[in-house]
């Protein structure tokens, strides 16, 4: 670095020798080409805003190398043009050096006002980061850049965060390259603090930046006068209420007679500052959409008038179930047409539009939800063509559920209304950068509960947590899981018992007792809560000492004894997690009593906690499912019980599927199938 900064600041003056010594030569009649520089990175900039994402090339990056002889430190500003609207991310670096600068509040902004011995054109003394957009000019409060300095560029990654006028939060992160042979070298005295702190009143930004007449805007800076009527807020020339003052901070009415122009101020006997400019927005009206009936997941156009060109300030809900609106995605945006994504959860009903917080807009007429199309028979086809596995396992609550594939799947799908699906797998988060493995997924009714390779996450469907049973084992891996009403959860490792009643946020930690050298998993528990059952894993293969069998807790997982009667192999692997399941007292389980093929499992049934078996079906089985009073199982073949597994009836699936997986949601059956001849993976549904 220190070679390469010599031969910049030296540039010029060995030029001239060079020149010299090639004038005295009087023997040569030609001169001799320089060699070649090395090629070199080019300079860039790459990172995101405000939640958008910049790339920006070297056309658009200035960069300036303060550096002055004898003075070891040397500064560095690089600004960035992020558009055609001239908007730019300046980064200012007081002591460039390798290593991590933490960032603090700029002195001379609103955020941290400092003293009056900052003059203009003094040398700073104080890394920051500037970020203007439209008219305004933020400050990073918080935050921190790293610098990598070589002989031929610099490279500085950043993650900081910025606050507007009304006290919104944003962050930005990114990395930028800057090549030596790009910059401009200038003296340190020639740095200019861009927040002189002096007499005259500053504003660095005003929130929002449009809005309608007596909306209250914030407006920030410094010097302000903390007595409001000292303070004169004009918008385009008319004058503004001022509500309330501190020194750095006003909050104003927008005046009823105000038009688009800039915002000015004077305090007090103080000049005039002029700021960024406030747009008066005219009332938006909704005219019409089309068309005037779609499935989820299609596209609805607006017409109107008066509309954002930013798509996030349209906010556009369609109907939904029991009065409540979903709102959707918006796809484009111009001042008279919106287009927008029907959104799951959409119902039948009206479509509202709010423009900028400028009120509730109603479509003039409904808008019809279609439902997707029917397949032959009396099955719907669910139109989902993702690729899935043939067995997965599933949870459901409300009118939603998710559902998931075996331990190496990269999905997990949450559905709201059943008719839509979102890939929500990357909602977990690995703790260690290894893939996440979903075991099991649970429902108290009110969360879903994931159990993984990497412990316990829970959502709604929106918000999403990772839960730690055990702190000395924050990614402890978790199968089994009990989830009852109430937010009561309970799981086990080894001899270990833990249990939370609040949905997670807190566990206990207690000894259960058990046969020594068993590993009980897959808790299940009675409908009513009363026993609880587990299979012991250590036993589940064909030469093992001692015969596999269920174990039964009737104290809350705090002691186990086993079934008198055997069971078989378990096969829960590649997606199969779906083998045990309760209906009242009724426990049912697949196994095989006798090899250890899985195309031998059958389906048995247990009604006195495993004192006895009896066996339901001859059918090879990949699932069992309950569903209160809903017994459900099956392979080419659908089998539904309505009173607990007493009775069963055949029900015949589309033509050439097998079904993998079943879940009850919303008045429907939906069976996860795959056709052996095509290699489909479809959804379908039925209500029985």
């Amino acid at each position: 670095m220190n070679q390469n900064l010599q031969k910049l600041l030296k540039k010029s003056g060995l030029i001239l020798l060079l020149m010299g010594v090639i004038s005295s030569c009087k023997k040569e009649t030609t001169i001799k080409p320089i060699p070649t520089e090395p090629e070199v990175k080019t300079s860039s900039v790459k990172g995101k805003i405000d939640g958008k994402d910049f790339s920006i090339s070297q056309n658009n990056i200035k960069s300036t190398l303060y550096a002055t002889n004898g003075d070891a430190v040397k500064s560095l500003e690089t600004s960035a043009t992020l558009d055609a609207n001239g908007n730019k991310l300046t980064f200012f670096i007081d002591d460039l050096k390798n290593g991590a600068i933490a960032l603090s509040k700029k002195a001379g902004t609103s955020l941290n006002p400092g003293t009056k011995t900052i003059k203009l054109n003094a040398a700073t003394s104080q890394t920051y980061v500037q970020y203007y957009n439209e008219g305004n000019a933020y400050y990073a409060l918080s935050g921190s850049i790293s610098i990598t300095v070589t002989d031929t560029y610099v490279t500085v990654k950043w993650d900081i965060k910025f606050k507007t006028a009304d006290g919104r939060e944003f962050s930005s992160a990114g990395e930028f390259t800057i090549t030596f042979a790009s910059v401009v070298t200038k003296e340190k005295s020639e740095i200019k603090d861009p927040t002189p702190v002096a007499d005259k009143p500053t504003i660095e930004n005003i929130a929002p930046t449009k809005g309608r007449a007596g909306d209250v805007i914030s407006i920030t800076g410094v010097n302000y006068s903390a007595t409001t009527a000292d303070n004169i807020v004009e918008f385009n020339g008319t004058k503004a209420e001022v509500v309330s003052a501190t020194t750095t901070k006003l909050t104003v009415k927008a005046p009823v007679a105000g038009t688009t122009g800039a915002v000015s101020l004077k305090v007090k006997n103080s000049e005039i500052t002029t700021g960024p400019a406030f747009t008066y927005i005219q009332a938006a009206t909704f005219t019409s959409f089309t068309p005037a009936s779609a499935k989820v997941g299609e596209t609805v156009t607006i017409t109107g008038s008066n509309f954002s060109t930013e798509k996030s300030e349209n906010i556009v809900k369609f109907s939904g179930a029991q009065g409540t609106a979903v709102t959707a995605t918006v796809t484009e945006a111009t001042a008279t047409q919106i287009k927008v994504t029907v959104p799951q959860s959409a119902i039948t009903g009206k479509i509202t539009l709010n423009v900028l917080n400028g009120g509730e807009l109603t479509s003039p007429s409904n808008f019809t939800l279609l439902n997707p199309t029917t397949n032959t028979g009396d099955w719907q086809d669910m139109d989902f063509t993702a690729s899935i596995q043939e067995s997965n396992i599933s949870a459901a609550m409300g009118n939603g559920f998710m559902f998931a594939g075996g331990a190496n799947s990269t999905y997990l799908y949450y559905s709201e209304n059943g008719t839509s699906y979102t890939n929500v797998y990357n909602k977990m988060q690995s703790a260690n950068g290894a893939a996440i493995e979903v075991h099991l997924i649970k429902t108290d009714g009110v969360y879903y509960y994931i159990t993984t390779n990497q412990g316990i996450f829970r959502t709604d469907g929106t918000v999403w947590k990772k839960l730690s049973p055990w702190p000395a084992s924050p990614n402890m891996s978790v199968t089994g899981l009990i989830a009852a009403r109430g937010g009561n959860l309970a799981c086990m490792q080894g001899a270990l018992l833990f249990t939370s009643s609040d949905s997670g946020d807190n566990w206990t930690l207690s000894q259960a007792t058990k046969p020594n050298g068993n590993t009980l998993d897959y808790l299940t528990s009675d409908s009513f809560g009363k026993y609880w059952y587990a299979v012991d894993m250590s036993s589940n293969y064909l030469s093992s000492p001692t015969q596999p069998k269920i174990y039964k807790s009737a104290d809350q997982g705090k002691s186990w004894t086993a079934g008198a009667a055997t069971t078989g192999l378990y096969f829960f692997g590649s997606g199969n997690q779906d083998f045990i399941t309760a209906s009242g007292y009724n426990i049912f389980c697949l196994f095989s009593p006798s090899t250890a093929s899985m195309t031998d499992q059958r389906l048995y049934k247990t009604s006195d906690q495993g004192a006895t078996w009896t066996k339901l079906s001859d059918d090879n089985v990949y699932y069992v499912k309950s569903f209160g009073d809903f017994v459900v199982y099956g392979d080419g073949r659908f089998n539904v019980s309505v009173d607990g597994g007493a009775t069963f009836k055949n029900y015949d699936v589309p033509t050439g599927y097998r079904v993998g997986g079943v879940e009850r949601s919303n008045g429907y059956f939906y069976i996860f199938t795959f056709n052996s001849n095509t290699g489909q993976r479809r959804i379908f549904r039925k209500k029985i």
